[in-house]
């Protein structure tokens, strides 16, 4: 007399098992699920990766203040002009307009954040470190004309000195007030691996890759910034 719970082993074998034909064909598409993931987690070095992350949430919580206090709030970035020992294409500090512009007086600035730094060996770079489509406006911070003068340290540490330095201004709706720029709905900062040399007011590429044209351009990413909305966006090659 048969149990009713009793099933046949060789049904219960044929449920278990897997086919040569199903594994071959997992295997190729986790093969090609791991080409394609590849370069993007071996481009990205843990200082670029800890730069970018820190770079967009000073951003995000600069833009959220501006909404939260209904003033606007200041971003400058420091480019090759900054005089302090190791901050050139390297810092970064929130500020307040202290006093507005009027009459041809320009505006003044009030730091409310210590002097942050990008990881060692990592910069803001131009536009020319990176590859876009053809025909698209593409610009980074660092390459536009229109800069404000700061309280920035000197050699040593001591803030008695002022540069005139790329910047972004977030409004009390969340969205950049400055710089304009027509061309495109959004900014960029450019992050590569690389040191700034004082001797020669150059960038020092430390890695480098080609990119799918064949140009050899330096590792790095773009931090998007919408001016409609100044929330910021992770961009890769």
């Amino acid at each position: 007399m048969r149990h009713p719970d009793h099933h046949p082993p060789t049904t219960i074998a044929r449920g278990r098992g897997f086919s040569l034909i199903e594994l071959l064909a997992v295997a190729s598409i986790v093969s090609l699920l791991l080409v394609i993931a590849a370069p993007s987690f071996v481009s990205l070095n843990p200082s670029r990766k800890t730069g970018i992350h820190e770079l967009a949430g000073f951003l995000e919580n600069a833009r959220a203040e501006a909404i939260a206090r209904r003033a606007p709030r200041v971003v400058a970035f420091a480019d090759e002009t900054f005089p302090s020992d190791t901050g050139a294409l390297r810092a970064y500090a929130l500020f307040e307009i202290e006093e507005p512009e009027s009459d041809g007086v320009p505006p003044r600035f009030r730091r409310l954040s210590p002097w942050r730094q990008l990881p060692e060996g990592i910069v803001f770079a131009r536009s020319g470190s990176f590859e876009v489509a053809e025909g698209e406006a593409f610009r980074t911070l660092h390459d536009l004309a229109e800069k404000a003068s700061f309280p920035v340290p000197g050699p040593g540490g001591a803030e008695n000195a002022t540069a005139k330095l790329p910047h972004l201004i977030f409004g009390p709706d969340g969205g950049v007030r400055s710089p304009r720029f027509h061309q495109a709905d959004a900014l960029h900062l450019g992050l590569v691996e690389g040191f700034f040399d004082p001797s020669t007011t150059r960038v020092v590429y430390t890695a480098k890759r080609t990119s799918r044209s064949g140009r050899v351009l330096p590792n790095g990413e773009c931090l998007e910034i919408g001016f409609y909305t100044g929330r910021t966006r992770l961009l890769t090659d």
